[in-house]
């Protein structure tokens, strides 16, 4: 009897130990999911939204880089603080790109889904990278922005850089493309509105990318000055986006909000 009663004893010691293993784990990975580096969590890899949008995102630092499929744009995306333990992903135009909320759901927003379209992880993918541009093909790309403006938007816009700063500065020519196909579509979705696109006829002749310390945009006369800095990568040039609503600011237009 005595026997029995040890061996019943040691049967429900052995399950209150592993009982209380169990509880353990599930705590420290409930614990671990709401840990503040946890919440608000978008993970790496490719995403489809609503059926419709493809993109892929990528975690750079404290930031993401987004690519939309069907656009050659790579944006950087900045966290801010949500509700619920939940991030929103901000373009540098300050525009809402995502929200990811606390246990990690994703909704993408676009010009046009501005209510958002609920994402899902498809799978992994080769991070974005930033292929060497020669100085001819950084002409010739500017060259052709140029001649697509005026056919297409109806503006007669020079594009101007200090090309022979640019022909020994391999990782400036990277930028300095990125920088300037970003103006180019800034001013075409600036141009989506006909308020945006007179005012552009009437006042710009010019843009001139100069580098600097950080990227901004001005304008001189009728010349816009756009700087950009060659060691910050993604991050040292503006965004389609910002050039928009840079334009906005500078020329007293009403934006494309399509």
């Amino acid at each position: 009897m005595l026997r029995v009663v040890a061996v019943l004893f040691c049967g429900a010691a052995l399950l209150s130990v592993i009982s209380n293993a169990q509880s353990a784990q599930l705590q420290g990975a409930l614990e671990e999911r709401l840990s503040s580096d946890r919440l608000g969590r978008a993970d790496a890899g490719s995403y489809l939204a609503g059926d419709q949008a493809a993109f892929t995102l990528d975690p750079a630092g404290a930031n993401y880089l987004l690519s939309i499929d069907g656009t050659p744009e790579v944006f950087v995306l900045h966290p801010d603080s949500a509700s619920m333990g939940g991030r929103i992903l901000k373009y540098d135009s300050g525009e809402t790109a995502l929200l990811v909320s606390g246990w990690g759901a994703l909704t993408l927003y676009t010009d046009s889904a501005p209510g958002g379209l609920p994402a899902v992880r498809t799978g992994d993918f080769v991070p974005p990278l930033q292929t060497p541009v020669s100085l001819g093909e950084l002409q010739g790309a500017a060259e052709e922005d140029t001649a697509q403006l005026a056919e297409i938007q109806h503006l007669s816009v020079s594009f101007r850089t200090d090309w022979a700063a640019l022909s020994s500065n391999i990782q400036a020519r990277v930028v300095a493309f990125e920088a300037l196909e970003n103006v180019a579509r800034g001013i075409e979705r600036f141009c989506g509105s006909p308020h945006g696109r007179n005012a552009l006829a009437r006042r710009l002749t010019a843009v001139t990318l100069a580098i600097a310390g950080r990227p901004t945009v001005t304008l001189e006369g009728k010349t816009l000055i756009v700087t950009f800095n060659p060691d910050m990568g993604y991050e040292g040039r503006a965004s389609s986006r910002s050039i928009s609503l840079a334009l906005g600011s500078l020329f007293s237009a009403p934006r494309n909000q399509s």
